[in-house]
């Protein structure tokens, strides 16, 4: 059976796990709002690819340039916001390009802080299940 996503009536998304190859680690954010430990994603815009989405959100909302690598994974699931639509999500292995972190980059509506942390840590310290796995896999494709 095949389904079909159009515009307007799904929410795309874009987001990706940023890995430090250097020191082995992956960037989480924390919403404080919630207390949860999160990947970094958002909403495609109309003249970006999901690439460049993913790219930017995720220096948008850790300070951290980025080179996007290769899809990992594409999630289906409701939208948190509007529980008639549904929200798909492309995430990305991302590589950290420079080790400094930029400031004042979120939106003013974010306020995230970001760690560094071991892919066993982060595993333990994401929420959702979903998450999880995606740490495992971008882990298990730089080996």
């Amino acid at each position: 059976m095949s389904m079909s996503y159009y515009s307007g009536e799904v929410v795309f998304s874009a987001g990706g796990i940023l890995i430090n190859k250097i020191t082995n680690e992956v960037l989480l954010i924390f919403k404080e709002t919630t207390g949860e430990w999160l990947l970094p994603k958002g909403h495609i815009e109309n003249d970006e690819t999901i690439e460049k989405t993913a790219q930017r959100e995720i220096f948008e909302e850790t300070g951290y340039e980025n080179i996007i690598k290769n899809l990992l994974s594409v999630q289906v699931r409701p939208d948190v916001f509007d529980q008639s639509k549904s929200k798909i999500i492309f995430w990305f292995l991302s590589e950290l390009s420079k080790d400094n972190k930029q400031h004042n980059t979120q939106m003013s509506n974010e306020n995230f802080k970001s760690e560094w942390f071991n892919s066993d840590v982060a595993i333990a310290n994401l929420k959702w299940d979903e998450d999880k796995k995606l740490v495992s896999k971008a882990f298990d494709q730089l080996r």
